[in-house]
């Protein structure tokens, strides 16, 4: 008997998640998952872009809602998990290099009926997933916590005076506190996602953020909880992406 269903909206569950796409580089992250009876789907390492970025899983895989999805042409292995599970690819794969803006083709944040990305890959992307904002990051998704359908936390400006202009509520945060190998800092959203309807689960401890007490009343005041998976600093793994949710 299947006991889940994807996700409607993208990076907003309403139930508690089932799966997750991640990246297969940290077992500490698969563990403490599985802790909380999540199964996580993996990208596949991809040589096209730079080692640093190789297994993010919001450079290769992008959740559109209601089982819909675009993958990077390498990513084989996810795609047949992702079909026995019902759900169906909207591209014929896309092909990544590691020139921009050909490397962040995927990466982009959908939120409220709005795809927020480099304006140099809007050519790429279809008005059937929502209005497409350009900002001056092309790596878009790394730089968005979604808390709700109507506000975000970003550590980025251009998203953020982006967000002014839309009906998104957005809190900026310093760059600094999330750690990314071979950079000098790693991105605020490529170290979460959603685990459930009111709880953005970190992948590190939240409390070593800078901006920590401005994080947690911008939670507060939305009545999503942060959970820390582990007690270590908090690690860029290219986003923790909710796809199917169990069944109420």
């Amino acid at each position: 008997m299947i006991d889940f269903k994807s996700i409607s909206l993208p990076n907003l569950p309403q139930n508690k998640v089932k799966h997750v796409v991640v990246s297969a580089e940290y077992s500490s992250l698969i563990t403490a998952l599985k802790k909380y009876d999540i199964e996580p789907l993996f990208v596949s390492p991809c040589s096209d872009v730079i080692s640093q970025v190789r297994n993010h899983s919001d450079m290769f895989f992008s959740y559109l809602g209601n089982g819909l999805y675009m993958t990077e042409k390498s990513q084989t292995t996810l795609n047949s998990a992702l079909n026995s599970l019902g759900f169906t690819s909207k591209n014929n794969s896309v092909s990544l290099s590691q020139n921009y803006p050909d490397d962040v083709i995927l990466n982009t944040c959908i939120i409220n009926g709005k795809i927020l990305g480099s304006a140099a890959v809007a050519y790429k992307w279809s008005g059937d997933y929502g209005e497409f904002i350009p900002v001056k990051q092309g790596y878009t998704k790394c730089s968005v916590c979604i808390v709700d359908e109507h506000s975000l936390i970003t550590d980025d400006i251009s998203i953020f005076d982006a967000c002014k202009k839309l009906d998104i509520d957005a809190l900026l945060v310093r760059k600094g506190s999330v750690k990314l190998n071979g950079f000098d800092y790693g991105f605020i959203g490529g170290c979460c996602g959603k685990i459930s309807h009111d709880t953005l689960a970190f992948f590190g401890d939240i409390r070593s953020h800078c901006d920590y007490d401005k994080i947690s009343s911008f939670l507060v005041y939305r009545s999503v909880d942060a959970l820390s998976l582990c007690s270590d600093s908090l690690i860029d793994v290219g986003s923790i992406i909710p796809i199917t949710e169990y069944c109420v």
